[in-house]
């Protein structure tokens, strides 16, 4: 399951690119994976069940569609993974500090190398853990997701060519070597800067939205699968947690909290919310008495998607103070819901 950016305030992803289904990420595959998708009817990926004939790489032994349907699983999961991981600073229209916001895409519009002084708003950081979580996910090469690999090595490509120049200004930035050079290396570097930050976050967009759509897959299969086999516990936590999105969802600034319609509609979702997780307590409930043995984390999801409800009834009234903690909490019931699948 994606979380939208981890905060509102510090940046991570947008929150309108930010909302997607995970998969299980487990080392090895079990011997059988109900949840896990299959490549049939997969319009995102394919499988690579055999090398191909003039491929120069050592051969690819062959593996059976489950193995092949649980790789892609995990791969996509890395990917998942990765959007969770990445930021974009304040750059992504939802700062509570509008002001703050508008300096900093000022001031790479106008290559200033001051504006690498908001570290705290404005950091490389994100960029170097999406660098490496993606990484990770094209280590998993007993499968292919052609549009997404290609497009992850690009954007890998590109940050490691961002980063050494985006330390060089953060150094020079924090040590004020501009004082002595009248700020001469500081515009050298952000006439590279400029142009590879902007390239980097365009080629993300285009990944993100790949990514959006093999992980809205497989969310789908997860969810039919569950309804055919009776898993309502699994059901009701995973439609829970699509209401909270679609909350969420409603607020790509503070200033949608004004608008009546958004919260109407918000206030719907919440309604279903609510019911749906007095259904997943039941069920859970329901489990425990029957002696199963069903994973605590399905209880910690509850509790995190509790707490959002109560947030995002003080977000209503105090976006301000509150919508970050709404994208925060219901970042915790996605990370704990991660944990056990």
């Amino acid at each position: 399951m994606k979380k939208v950016g981890k905060a509102l305030l510090l940046g991570t992803l947008v929150i309108n690119a930010a909302l997607l289904a995970g998969c299980d990420d487990k080392p090895e595959a079990p011997k059988a994976s109900p949840t896990a998708p299959t490549t049939q009817n997969s319009a995102s990926a394919r499988k690579s069940a055999a090398p191909e004939a003039n491929n120069s790489e050592a051969k690819k032994p062959a593996i059976s569609d489950e193995k092949a349907a649980y790789k892609l699983s995990e791969k996509v999961s890395y990917y998942v993974k990765a959007t969770n991981a990445y930021g974009g600073g304040v750059l992504d229209g939802t700062s509570s500090w509008p002001d703050k916001e508008k300096k900093v895409k000022a001031g790479i519009d106008k290559k200033d190398y001051r504006v690498i002084e908001s570290w705290l708003y404005f950091s490389s950081r994100p960029y170097s853990s999406l660098s490496n979580n993606l990484k990770k996910a094209l280590k998993v090469t007993e499968v292919n997701i052609d549009n997404i690999d290609s497009k992850a090595e690009a954007i890998v490509a590109s940050i490691d060519k961002l980063l050494p120049v985006w330390e060089e200004l953060e150094k020079y930035n924090k040590m004020k070597k501009y004082e002595d050079d009248n700020g001469a290396k500081g515009k050298e570097l952000m006439e590279v800067f400029t142009p590879a930050f902007n390239q980097v976050n365009a080629q993300y967009k285009a990944l993100e939205a790949e990514i959006r759509v093999a992980s809205e897959e497989m969310k789908q299969k997860r969810i039919e699968n569950y309804k055919q086999e009776g898993r309502l516990l699994e059901l009701y936590t995973e439609e829970s947690l699509e209401l909270a999105r679609s909350i969420v969802g409603q607020f790509s600034s503070l200033k949608d909290y004004k608008d009546k319609a958004k919260i109407e509609q918000a206030n719907k979702y919440l309604a279903e919310l609510e019911e749906k997780l007095e259904l997943q307590t039941a069920e859970y409930n329901k489990a425990k008495e029957e002696g199963k043995k069903v994973d605590s984390g399905y209880s910690r999801v509850n509790d995190r998607l509790v707490k959002f409800v109560g947030t995002y009834r003080d977000a209503r009234k105090k976006p301000g103070s509150y919508a970050n903690n709404l994208v925060k909490d219901f970042n915790s019931a996605i990370d704990t819901y991660n944990s056990i699948r």
